[in-house]
């Protein structure tokens, strides 16, 4: 058995979140899916945290256990962000870890940023990235 963490970097707009929830679509049911498509097993990740609706991350970690070795790190990341790719959802690292390692358990930090523009204007870049605040804040 191997056990490996992942790097995820993704676009939250159109999920219900990071985890499973029978309201929609999350983040983790998207890259599950991916995952079966590659190793043709059911695979569960493991998630260092989780997010809600309309959230991005640019670093979210996950881990998930397979009993086949990856031995193309480069190979298995362009494969499964082929498959991610339509859901603006990229894995960007892996690193294989001791069996005994979660994500969710063994997280050393979460870092959050919230994005507050304070402006007449509507949002354009920042749409779906920010919160827009009209009022003056005081």
């Amino acid at each position: 058995m191997y056990n490996y963490l992942i790097k995820i970097k993704y676009d939250g707009t159109k999920f219900v979140g990071w985890q499973h929830q029978i309201n929609g679509i999350s983040i983790q049911e998207k890259i599950e899916k991916a995952l079966k498509k590659i190793f043709k097993n059911k695979i569960r990740i493991n998630g260092a945290g989780r997010t809600d609706k309309g959230v991005h991350a640019t670093g979210q970690f996950a881990n998930f256990l397979i009993k086949k070795k990856i031995e193309d790190k480069n190979k298995f990341l362009n494969s499964i962000n082929f498959f991610l790719r339509k859901d603006l959802i990229s894995i960007i690292k892996i690193n294989k870890k001791k069996l005994s390692f979660h994500a969710r358990y063994q997280a050393k930090e979460r870092i959050y940023e919230y994005q507050i523009v304070n402006r007449q204007g509507s949002l354009t870049i920042d749409k779906n990235k920010s919160w827009h605040i009209k009022k003056k804040l005081t």
